[in-house]
């Protein structure tokens, strides 16, 4: 469902960053980098490949081909469409995960929400993330295995938002009566369908619908 999903930077380079604490060191060899990158490559390239073509259009080959690789050594990181959806789920959760720094960028829970609904929203209208999370959507309603780790991600980002909506009302800066986890699910249904409606029209529009987008969700909070 379009409730059940969000968005992915396929650009985005940024390693995992959810929530604080010790970062730990593990020793990477030549060739697990390699590794590594080849599988980002392959899914990069199939990301690429959705957002071009569609996802039923795209076949493996396609991808191996965007890829510059064969069509058996893509086999060797991936065995179907439906395993790269998987990963590019775990792709998303970066993408929030680095975007989940702006709720923990200042110790006021409004402020916090600010930065939050800006970033997010720019994530959300940009066109190749809209295209490509219409694509997925649309399969994993056909699929529900593949809407797993999107359904995931969606919960992680509505336990983050809920967490800073409670600090605010237990400090008076927030005065809404819905719970916390609900209001979370409106904001960012509110925050994707704006900035998908901005991705598929008028870019021109952004800058206005982002400012009505926040105004609305600040009263909503109270």
């Amino acid at each position: 469902m379009l409730t059940e999903r969000s968005f992915i930077d396929i650009s985005n380079k940024l390693k995992l960053s959810r929530g604080a604490g010790k970062k730990v060191q593990t020793p990477v060899t030549k060739r697990d980098a390699a590794k590594s990158a080849r599988r980002r490559l392959i899914v990069e390239s199939a990301a690429m490949c959705f957002i071009e073509g569609g996802f039923h259009q795209t076949s493996i080959r396609d991808i191996a081909n965007k890829a510059g690789i064969s069509l058996g050594n893509l086999y060797n990181h991936f065995e179907s469409k439906a395993a790269l959806i998987a990963e590019i789920a775990s792709l998303e959760a970066e993408g929030l995960g680095e975007i989940e720094k702006n709720l923990r960028a200042s110790s006021a829970p409004g402020r916090r929400m600010e930065k939050f609904i800006h970033s997010y929203f720019d994530y959300a209208s940009q066109p190749h993330n809209a295209v490509l999370a219409a694509e997925i959507t649309a399969e994993a309603m056909r699929n529900p295995d593949i809407a797993k780790g999107f359904v995931q991600n969606r919960k992680w980002l509505v336990e983050q938002i809920a967490t800073v909506l409670e600090g605010g009302k237990q400090q008076a800066e927030f005065t809404f009566d819905q719970q916390p986890a609900d209001l979370a699910n409106l904001m960012i249904d509110l925050i994707e369908s704006a900035g998908m409606r901005v991705a598929f029209s008028n870019r021109k529009l952004k800058t206005q619908t982002r400012k009505t987008v926040f105004e609305i969700i600040m009263k909503l909070l109270g």
